[in-house]
Order: structure tokens, then C-alpha cells, then sequence
């Protein structure tokens, strides 16, 4: 089940840059296997990375495409240690960046503006 706070994610797309279709229910809540337990909805929703989230809730007519479901590899030392997801930021049709969103979640902020986030690194 795709937590409350997934919205709408019509704009969240699965494959390559030619040949992808819309992200399912069951693919948003598929979780990692790690001993976080994080599914792919809450990494993309309250990723750290401003432009997941904003791709993930559609503001400014940007997409996500998910290349890649939980997995291990790469070149940070996050990516060796922690799940990830590879994800592409495309806006107005066009590709910005990739980003892994890690199951990873760290808390960020002071005093009332503390709040917990899901690591993420773009190139």
C-alpha cells in the first residue's frame, strides 16, 4: 500500500528515456531490504534532495524517472552501504541530473525546523 502522504505521482515514470511508463502503486511501495525498511514512495517524498521532491509532487514541470529499484554499487561511499534508488530529474522534457535517494533517513534542521529526510547525492 502506497503511504497517505504519496500524493499524486503521475509525474513519477519507470525505464529509460525512450521506453518508460507511469509508476505503479506496487512499485511505490516496494521497500528495500535493508534494515530500513524504506519504501520507494518515502525516499522520493522526503528525499533531502529538493528537486526529488519537487519532481516527486510535480511542481514546476518536473519528472522523476526511476532507472533503477533498491539496490547496492557505485561510486560514494553511501552507495556501497546503504540501498539506493537511481533516479533522473527531467524539467520541461528536459534531463537536469541523477540522483541515488538512499533508505538511508538523517535528521536535519534546529529546534522546531527539525525534521528527519532520506539522504540523497546528484551528479
Amino acid at each position: 500500500m502506497v503511504p497517505a502522504e504519496a500524493g499524486d505521482f503521475s509525474n513519477v515514470h519507470v525505464g529509460t528515456a525512450t521506453d518508460y511508463q507511469a509508476i505503479s502503486a506496487t512499485q511505490l511501495a516496494l521497500k528495500s531490504t535493508d534494515s530500513e525498511k524504506t519504501t520507494v514512495a518515502e525516499t522520493l517524498s522526503k528525499s533531502r534532495e529538493l528537486s526529488i521532491q519537487n519532481a516527486y509532487n510535480g511542481v514546476g514541470n518536473t519528472e522523476l524517472l526511476v532507472t533503477k529499484f533498491w539496490h547496492k554499487g557505485g561510486t560514494s561511499s553511501l552507495d556501497s552501504t546503504w540501498q539506493h534508488i537511481t533516479v533522473e530529474v527531467w524539467k520541461n522534457d528536459e534531463y537536469v541530473k541523477t540522483c541515488h535517494a538512499y533508505s538511508l533517513d538523517v535528521e536535519i534542521g534546529k529546534g522546531d525546523n527539525r525534521r528527519r529526510v532520506y539522504q540523497s547525492t546528484c551528479d
